[in-house]
Formats: structure tokens, sequence, C-alpha cells
């Protein structure tokens, strides 16, 4: 009796580690699949558009990851503008992005483009966008 309860002690214990493996393993790949890269996106906004306004600011809200904003520097009807995204998936998200224009009198308009591609460019480089583009 004594030599059939090691062996089924035995095969429990190679059942345990071999589950545990199967587990750590599946958990790693995914854990590599999921890994949130930061995404910096340069380009030009415009409010042309709209009479006699300049870009106030622009939101970058991913669907996966975490938002930022810029506040443009001028006042002409095109300025540049950067965001700094920050937990965006390895294979990237879509985002949608706000555009907020000011006019001479302070009147705002606003404007969305929904379901931007969000992706880390492969050289590690800025992600160029222009609005609207």
């Amino acid at each position: 009796m004594r030599n059939s309860d090691s062996t089924r002690r035995n095969s429990l214990r190679t059942i345990a580690v071999a589950s545990s493996l199967t587990l750590a393993a599946s958990a790693a790949a995914m854990g590599t699949a999921h890994a949130a890269v930061k995404v910096t996106i340069t380009g030009t906004v415009s409010c042309a558009q709209f009479e006699d306004s300049s870009p106030k600011t622009v939101t970058i809200t991913p669907r996966r990851g975490t938002a930022d904003s810029d506040e443009p520097p001028g006042e002409g009807k095109t300025e540049p503008y950067t965001v700094r995204l920050t937990g965006v998936p390895n294979g990237g998200t879509t985002a949608t992005v706000r555009v907020v224009c000011v006019d001479d009198d302070g009147d705002t308009n606003t404007y969305k483009r929904k379901n931007v591609p969000i992706t880390k460019p492969a050289d590690g480089s800025a992600l160029k966008l222009n609005l609207p583009g």
C-alpha cells in the first residue's frame, strides 16, 4: 500500500508542476501581448473651418490608455501641437480626437474625429497626425 500512495503523490506532483508551468507560460504570453507603450503624437491643428478662429486645445483620448491634451502656443489658424499618450497597447488602439477652437470674440467651436488609429511607429519616432486631416 505504501508504494501505491507514493506513486499517487508523485503523479499528483507531476500534474501540479505541469499545470503551474502551463499557467505561467500562458500568463507570460498574455503579458507580452498586452504590453503598454508611450506614444508621442505631433502635428498641426487647424481651425480654418471656423471664421477667425485659432486652436485652443487638442485632446486625444485612446480607447485603451491614458488621454492627454495640449494647448497650441499661437493664435494662427494652424498651430503645432504635441500630445503624449501612455498605456497604449503594444499592438495599438483607436482614439477620439477633440479640438476646441476660439475666435476673436471668445466664442468656441469644437470638432471631433473618432476611431483614429494610434500605434507607436516601429522606429520609435513620434506619430504624425495633422488635424483636420
